[in-house]
């Protein structure tokens, strides 16, 4: 039997430009020292444990009423965009600035991503990883687990020297799959790695149509 065109458009991936933050989720209850206490998790921690729990809800309550769930889904999506656009951080001179991505280039799917990194991550390590994306500037909030790093000298050849500050920045490409993302996030991901790639075929037909013009 084919696979649903539906769900097969979740695997397209594109390289895009994109703004990234990312954390990484240690086992704090597997690293707890057994005197019993229970462990206090970071800010980041606490809001993963929040989302997987309304995202594990919104899915049983698709099942019963697609609609709720999708209008709850896109609430939550509404209160993510709100926290993004008011976060802060206070530099050393106490004056108040923007809560930064690193933009960057990466590799892009609605089901995983693959990024440059400053340091080396492990197999199944857990990360929160907050992507912006160009032009929306709509954010989306995927937890996901590390599948595979590899340090980016072997594809060194022939870059720019902006590509070559990066790559001595960022030597590590790290490869993961999105294991807790919403159904609205999934799906934004998925219409516009469609669209980046509408765009490019766009922009190459027309490259191909001035070249055969002239």
């Amino acid at each position: 039997m084919s696979e649903n065109p539906e769900h097969l458009r979740r695997y397209f991936r594109v390289m895009d430009r994109v703004g990234l933050r990312v954390h990484l989720v240690t086992d704090e209850v597997s690293a707890d020292s057994g005197s019993g206490a229970k462990p206090l998790l970071s800010p980041e921690q606490r809001l993963v444990k929040v989302n997987g729990a309304i995202n594990k809800h919104l899915s049983a309550l698709k099942k019963k009423d697609e609609s709720l769930a999708t209008l709850l889904g896109l609430l939550n999506h509404k209160m993510d965009l709100l926290v993004s656009g008011f976060e802060k951080n206070v530099s050393d001179d106490g004056q108040e600035k923007s809560h930064a991505f690193h933009v960057c280039e990466v590799n892009l799917s609605a089901c995983g991503i693959a990024f440059p990194s400053t340091k080396e991550l492990q197999k199944a390590q857990t990360l929160s990883l907050h992507l912006k994306l160009f032009p929306s500037q709509e954010v989306v909030n995927p937890v996901a687990m590390v599948v595979g790093c590899e340090r980016r000298d072997a594809f060194s050849a022939d870059l720019s020297e902006d590509e070559k500050a990066e790559l001595k920045e960022r030597p590590y490409w790290v490869r993961a799959n999105f294991e807790d993302i919403s159904a609205v996030e999934q799906e934004l991901l998925a219409q516009h790695v469609i669209q980046k790639q509408a765009n490019e075929l766009a922009g190459r037909r027309k490259v191909n149509s001035a070249n055969f013009s002239k």
